[in-house]
């Protein structure tokens, strides 16, 4: 889904003023029985600070921005607010250390269970042997559940694009596979039943990450 941007509002030349943000979680030793210390749950975003307006210029600017459709969330900050116009999260594995791979994917989100074919404990590093002969090195697996952009931001001419190629170099320094399920996860869950619009808007998600690098796994 695309949203026009806000009249009067040029959203590109805010681009320059966004700022990545990042955090992540790793347990350092196993709490239960489906925790495991070799996984990191991590997410970043991408925001866009709105300072309090100088003239009537700018009330006009920050009224544009702070439309519903130009941002994810807003969040106050002492001197404004800040916009999150895009996020994303995943899950990065240690190879080496981890022990129940199928363990940790299972005890987190559903979403997970798309990324078990790429795992087999037959493996060297524990991936399937046909993913594993492609590689050239890295220690870890990061898997992307979700990316989301804000309506507004789309169809610009690559920003989800730009950071989410951004935002991977600073989260797969290590990593020998990085993989994702694209989904258009905007379609409402009871929407879904609509095979023609899901097929349409899952290749248009496909699409992009393709540019991006990656590539189909066979199933």
């Amino acid at each position: 889904m695309t949203a026009a941007a806000p009249i009067g509002v040029d959203l590109l030349t805010h681009l320059p003023r966004l700022q990545l943000r990042f955090s992540s979680s790793a347990s350092l030793v196993a709490t239960d029985a489906d925790d495991d210390p070799a996984t990191l749950e991590w997410s970043c975003k991408a925001v866009l600070p709105v300072w309090e307006p100088m003239d009537d210029e700018e009330v006009t600017e920050g009224e544009g921005l702070l439309s519903p459709d130009v941002s994810l969330s807003r969040s106050p900050r002492d001197d404004g607010e800040e916009l999150t116009i895009f996020k994303m999260s995943g899950l990065t594995l240690d190879l080496w250390r981890i022990h129940r791979i199928y363990d940790s994917l299972d005890s987190r989100s559903s979403d997970y269970e798309h990324f078990a074919r790429l795992f087999d404990s037959s493996g060297d590093m524990g991936l399937h042997a046909e993913v594993e002969e492609c590689l050239i090195g890295g220690t870890h697996v990061v898997l992307i559940d979700r990316a989301r952009l804000a309506p507004a931001w789309r169809g610009l001419g690559g920003v989800g694009r730009l950071l989410i190629g951004r935002l991977l170099r600073w989260t797969t320094n290590s990593a020998a596979l990085v993989a994702t399920h694209p989904f258009p996860i905007d379609i409402p869950v009871d929407e879904r039943d609509d095979t023609a619009r899901l097929a349409r808007e899952t290749s248009v998600v496909q699409k992009t990450w393709q540019s991006l690098g990656f590539e189909p796994v066979p199933r």
